[in-house]
């Protein structure tokens, strides 16, 4: 896959607004009918637009001693990037980044763009220890069951690949995050498996 081509599929749900969509709108049409009628147009424009929205998304981030620094710093500029030019925040956008290695580090909770922007702008990495990634996904699990996360749209998690994963599949689309096709690290049947690099 394309990653930004990825990312905007994963991270965004598909929402009806209602709003004009000029793009289905046929104007040679609509000035026929002003021409024949008068001040009738033939065809109105649509008054509903499908946009991909983001609602609620986890961005997992590998920090131990084997992914840190450039690669991960790297992972995250090209995701802000993506998401910053959609126009897909909405008052109720949340996604949390989740810093972890063995267990988690620090978790960050972002409702706007300008959120976004200033955790980028300050980003520290933590953690540097062993590779676990069960704890996000047991954390998240307890989001879910206590009513903080209501419908989580996916979890994507940014890795070198070497480390624990779940025994069970989560009740969410997930997707390991590669920089590279060097390592070809493997990943249970239930998770995505997407390359940066590509």
């Amino acid at each position: 896959y394309d990653y930004t081509q990825f990312l905007t599929q994963f991270a965004c749900r598909r929402e009806e607004r209602l709003i004009t969509d000029e793009d289905e709108f046929d104007y040679i049409f609509y000035t026929y009918g002003l021409k024949l009628f008068g001040r009738v147009p033939l065809v109105e424009p649509l008054e509903y637009k499908e946009k991909r929205l983001v609602r609620e998304f986890v961005i997992a981030i590998d920090t131990s001693g084997s992914c840190q620094g450039e690669p991960v710093e790297s992972f995250l500029r090209k995701t802000y990037g993506i998401l910053r030019q959609t126009d897909s925040f909405t008052a109720r956008t949340q996604i949390r980044i989740i810093q972890c290695d063995a267990e988690i580090q620090e978790v960050t909770k972002i409702e706007s763009r300008q959120e976004l922007d200033a955790y980028i702008a300050g980003l520290t990495l933590k953690g540097f220890g062993g590779t676990d990634f069960t704890p996000v996904f047991a954390y998240v699990d307890q989001l879910i069951e206590t009513g903080e996360i209501g419908r989580l749209d996916g979890l994507l998690y940014f890795t070198d690949g070497y480390g624990r994963f779940p025994a069970k599949p989560p009740g969410y689309q997930t997707a390991f995050v590669f920089l590279d096709r060097e390592g070809e690290a493997k990943v249970p049947p239930w998770a995505m498996k997407v390359y940066l690099d590509s």
